[in-house]
């Protein structure tokens, strides 16, 4: 009967997934809800806005654990361990180009941590198997058109954002980025564009709701965390010396934000009200 069963998830890569998210949450509660008791954990000098940045990004990931273990089938949520790999394995680069100018532990702490997830996340994926089967009962046919706009809209935009984040972060610094940060905390945040980029790519290519459900937490998730952590350190945003290179620059972003989180929601929202069959 297996045969005609759709691919489940192994009890040991739930069990790592399990603890992966648990890992994740409590490193993202901590940086969000307590930033100043949280710099000293981080391997270079970071701010508080940036640390609940970071943290948003950790709780994400949380969620995105989440998805996968609940998701009906290895196939509908197969696109959130590359998203966590990437941005593990991203990172872990990042804080090894700096490590000549971090503290020595901590850097190697997280690069260790960086490590073990990503080579955990490949391994969950080379175990269950990248093609659908028949036994998986995903839909195919063409994506519908609402969720195929709205993925390939933050594709483009968290592509070309990230993408120069990673690769040229100056200009990043002067020209769009809402408030100063240090250059690899900025690359750090690229390396989650870059990651959201892939799965919202491949989101947009999809007919099966249930992997869109399955993405649709984390991507809700991260920029809304972040809008709040803006709120709550607004006056940096707005400060002459260390916020946003104009109005429009911070406009921007918490429209692209607000879009995000909100669309995703919505549209979270419309799919799970959908009839199983549409």
């Amino acid at each position: 009967m297996s045969e005609f069963r759709p691919r489940v998830l192994g009890r040991y890569s739930r069990l790592f997934l399990l603890i992966l998210s648990e890992i994740n949450l409590l490193i993202g509660a901590t940086f969000f809800v307590d930033p100043s008791q949280s710099i000293g954990l981080w391997p270079w000098p970071v701010k508080e806005l940036a640390v609940r940045f970071l943290g948003a990004i950790f709780l994400a990931i949380a969620f995105g654990c989440w998805s996968v273990l609940r998701a009906n089938g290895w196939q509908r949520g197969k696109i959130l361990p590359v998203v966590g790999a990437i941005f593990y394995a991203i990172t872990a680069v990042i804080i090894a180009s700096q490590i000549t100018g971090s503290n020595l532990t901590v850097a190697l702490t997280w690069i260790s941590f960086f490590s073990a997830g990503t080579i955990g996340l490949l391994l969950t994926i080379g175990l269950h198997g990248w093609r659908r089967g028949p036994q998986d009962n995903i839909s195919s046919g063409r994506p519908s058109k609402v969720p195929k706009l709205f993925f390939l809209t933050q594709t483009i935009v968290v592509g070309v954002f990230g993408v120069l984040m990673l690769f040229f972060p100056g200009l990043s610094q002067a020209q769009f980025w809402p408030w100063h940060v240090a250059v690899p905390t900025l690359q750090t945040f690229a390396a989650l564009f870059l990651a959201t980029c892939v799965a919202t790519a491949w989101a947009s290519r999809q007919a099966d709701k249930g992997r869109i459900l399955a993405l649709l937490p984390l991507d809700a998730s991260f920029p809304a965390l972040a809008l709040l952590a803006v709120g709550v350190h607004w006056n940096v945003i707005v400060s002459p010396t260390e916020g946003s290179p104009s109005s429009l620059v911070t406009a921007v972003w918490v429209f692209l934000y607000s879009f995000v989180s909100a669309g995703s929601f919505i549209l979270y929202l419309l799919l799970r009200r959908a009839p199983k069959n549409a």
